[in-house]
């Protein structure tokens, strides 16, 4: 190895030592795209399951909305930043009946993925939050009685 270093004049340490940083910047920014796609990916999925859930009962209710917060915090997102806004059926408003649309929109910030490369590479905003985004309607099934 040694006889090697000799022979290329240390140019094998000096690329070393210049492509090794690149790398390793590389790999971090990768796991923080990576980490941001996998909760909005995660955030689509359950902003589906809960279409399904409101296309049915005409709206959100208040039972499965703490289940959605719940699910949202366990899969990163920072609790304190949560909106969940649409036809959430609370403080006895009436179900959404069939022909008419339900919608969902949920918004938050991820607890550990909201940091300068996330903001800036992804597209948001440097001195600003990263914020997931999902939304969504559905027609609902509900019928009167």
């Amino acid at each position: 190895m040694v006889r090697l270093l000799k022979e290329e004049d240390g140019w094998t340490i000096i690329t070393t030592l210049l492509t090794l940083p690149v790398l390793i910047c590389i790999l971090i920014l990768t796991i923080q795209i990576w980490g941001v796609f996998t909760i909005y990916n995660h955030t689509e999925s359950l902003k589906y399951n809960t279409l399904s859930k409101m296309e049915v009962n005409g709206g959100l209710t208040q039972q499965d909305k703490m289940v959605l917060e719940q699910k949202l915090i366990d899969r990163g997102a920072d609790p304190d930043t949560i909106q969940i806004t649409g036809d959430i059926l609370e403080n006895n408003k009436k179900p959404v009946y069939w022909p008419d649309e339900v919608s969902l929109r949920i918004e938050f910030t991820p607890k550990d993925f909201d940091n300068f490369t996330a903001r800036t590479i992804i597209g948001g905003t440097p001195g600003e939050p990263l914020k997931i985004g999902v939304e969504g309607s559905v027609v609902s099934s509900k019928t009167k009685n």
